[in-house]
């Protein structure tokens, strides 16, 4: 099967090709059956140690990376979504990728060879900067993950991860936020370097001081700015 015209938006919403001017120099390739990945659930894409294996574009679905942990089992690394991308760091370096790529719900997935990243860098100046301009806001979350994992507790890395996005605090008129929570919790706690009880510890201490309040599916919270200065008393800007 093809992707259908829904994917196919969503990929030309993603943050990578968003208004970009030359539409149709992207058309071919985002139409090109060989590229399109529609997986179901629990479906390994992307083998750890593959060289040069493109950029992935993730028109809808949840896709988990993960690494071999020393002492047996996995580890989650991060989750990409909806209009996110993964294996950015390999191109035109001839590395091998670091993780394994893993569906957690079903998705579609665009796969594109570094020979059409390359076409489109020389054809569309718009599309270089905006490339060099993802990896640059990529390359700042990272090392704000390290900061996050060398430093910060298991609420702190809950809060920073869910709500703050390392130093994206999202903007409500009113301060509050409702959270849907879909990520399964020993996934969660997976990828935030926790254990499950240390994760369900967070989120109690949170619940006590009144800066969570749980629901079905997820979490309100009724003033982020509170929330976010709770564990981040010098503010999120590092």
């Amino acid at each position: 099967m093809a992707f259908s015209e829904t994917d196919i938006s969503l990929l030309y919403g993603c943050r990578l090709l968003r208004n970009l001017p030359q539409p149709a120099l992207f058309e071919p390739a985002l139409r090109c059956r060989e590229n399109q990945l529609l997986l179901p659930a629990d479906t390994v894409f992307l083998d750890a140690g593959t060289a040069s294996p493109g950029l992935f574009l993730v028109a809808h679905g949840t896709v988990e990376l993960v690494v071999s942990a020393p002492e047996g089992g996995e580890k989650i690394v991060e989750f990409v979504r909806s209009g996110g991308m993964l294996a950015e760091e390999t191109l035109f370096s001839g590395g091998r990728c670091l993780y394994a790529a893993r569906t957690i719900t079903p998705a579609a997935v665009l796969r594109l060879p570094e020979a059409t990243i390359d076409e489109w860098l020389h054809a569309s100046p718009p599309f270089a900067r905006r490339l060099m301009g993802v990896l640059a806001e990529r390359t700042d979350y990272l090392q704000k993950d390290v900061v996050t994992f060398c430093t910060k507790g298991a609420a702190a890395r809950l809060v920073c991860y869910l709500v703050c996005q390392f130093d994206k605090a999202p903007c409500t008129p009113d301060g509050t936020l409702s959270l849907n929570i879909t990520l399964p919790r020993n996934k969660l706690a997976s990828r935030l370097g926790v254990s499950d009880s240390h994760l369900s510890r967070a989120f109690n201490e949170l619940e006590k001081n009144g800066l969570i309040v749980k629901r079905r599916g997820g979490i309100f919270i009724p003033d982020v700015p509170a929330l976010s200065r709770y564990v981040c008393p010098a503010g999120c800007d590092w």
